[in-house]
């Protein structure tokens, strides 16, 4: 055996020193680079769970404050609903108070109008027989030639008037 190894150039010696060699550098490569470098990978390992916790936290607070935002919106939109809805209403009843108040006035003046009308109907009427009773009268004293005296005109002229005023009523109403 030491002539195959010789002639293959195998130093049994140096293969024991290199294994020895090659274990005291893994011990020392393990105690001074793997070791340190598994503890920076398990801290950079919780680092990332430990961001990915608080990202998942922060997801659902950002839920969380979505849904809340979406609950008070809600209650604004209902409120600006109810606020525009009480306007109309007050809108409406002002309108409705404008309308009535505006109908009560043009009936106001409608009534007026008409009382003012008859008024000057009345007063047509009573100027109308004045004019007819001094007509009649100079006719009167035209045709009888010789003047009544006043109580006794006054009577004639009431009576002609009393007799004829349906006529003169229709007449001047139609006017």
């Amino acid at each position: 055996m030491g002539n195959i190894l010789g002639e293959l150039n195998i130093n049994p010696v140096l293969i024991l020193v290199n294994i020895i060699g090659f274990g005291v550098l893994f011990l020392l490569a393990k105690n001074m680079v793997f070791t340190p470098i598994g503890k920076v990978l398990t801290e950079r390992d919780l680092e990332i769970s430990s961001g990915y916790d608080r990202l998942d936290a922060d997801q659902r607070e950002m839920q969380r404050l979505k849904g809340d935002y979406e609950t008070r919106l809600e209650q604004i939109e209902g409120e600006a609903r109810e606020k525009i809805s009480s306007a109309i209403k007050e809108a409406q009843a002002t309108r409705d108070k404008i309308v009535s108040d505006a109908t009560v006035q043009a009936r106001e003046i409608v009534a007026k109008a008409e009382a003012d009308a008859e008024r000057e109907r009345e007063q047509a009427m009573i100027t109308l027989r004045q004019q007819i009773v001094d007509l009649a009268l100079g006719a009167t004293t035209k045709v009888v030639g010789e003047s009544l005296d006043a109580d006794r005109h006054g009577r004639l002229i009431d009576e002609y008037i009393a007799k004829g005023v349906p006529s003169i009523s229709a007449g001047v109403a139609e006017a």
